[in-house]
């Protein structure tokens, strides 16, 4: 007797119909992660936005959805597209919300004002630490974060007349005007 009783047939000791089932559900995409979603917003809506010249794009969270063949994520795509991430990574910003009073509906509707010069960190200059694209770990939210960060500094010490001039002034004043000296 198998998984089915004994009207199934089996192929090599596999139950066809659990092997139709199995396959079937592999083939849907039940969940997706925020950066898929992000990526998809971007390469679908945003970049043929920019390369048409337009100033204002607006998407819909149920268009989204079924595009991306999601079940039960509406909220997820409706907290995507309402990231300052996703405006950080697509240089966009939004420019109105329309939708239920919960913000997570299909029926939302962002609508983003298009930097035509692309996303910031493309821009030369702009961002404070260089991110190397090959890594080791880049897939790490820690380590993105960390190349991101880095640099950060580097206007203030630079007012400062550099790093070991700050070093020396932040030592000097670290006990304040009334420290004793050690002698």
């Amino acid at each position: 007797m198998g998984c089915a009783g004994e009207y199934t047939k089996k192929v090599d000791g596999v139950c066809l119909l659990c092997y139709v089932y199995v396959v079937s559900i592999s083939n849907l995409q039940l969940t997706a992660d925020a950066r898929t979603i992000r990526e998809h917003i971007r390469t679908r809506y945003l970049e043929p936005a920019r390369l048409r010249r337009e100033t204002l794009v607006t998407v819909r969270a149920g268009d989204i959805h079924r595009e991306l063949g999601l079940r039960n994520r509406v909220p997820n795509v409706c907290q995507v597209m309402e990231s300052k991430l996703l405006e950080k990574e697509a240089g966009v910003k939004v420019s109105s919300k329309q939708g239920p009073p919960s913000g997570r509906g299909t029926t939302l509707t962002v609508t983003y004002s298009v930097d035509l010069e692309g996303p910031s960190e493309a821009r030369p200059g702009e961002q404070h630490g260089s991110m190397p694209t090959h890594a080791v770990g880049m897939e790490q939210p820690w380590v993105r974060l960390f190349y991101e960060l880095r640099g950060m500094g580097k206007d203030l010490f630079a007012a400062e007349g550099g790093g070991e001039a700050w070093l020396t002034k932040e030592r000097a004043n670290f006990y304040g005007p009334d420290k004793k000296d050690l002698e």
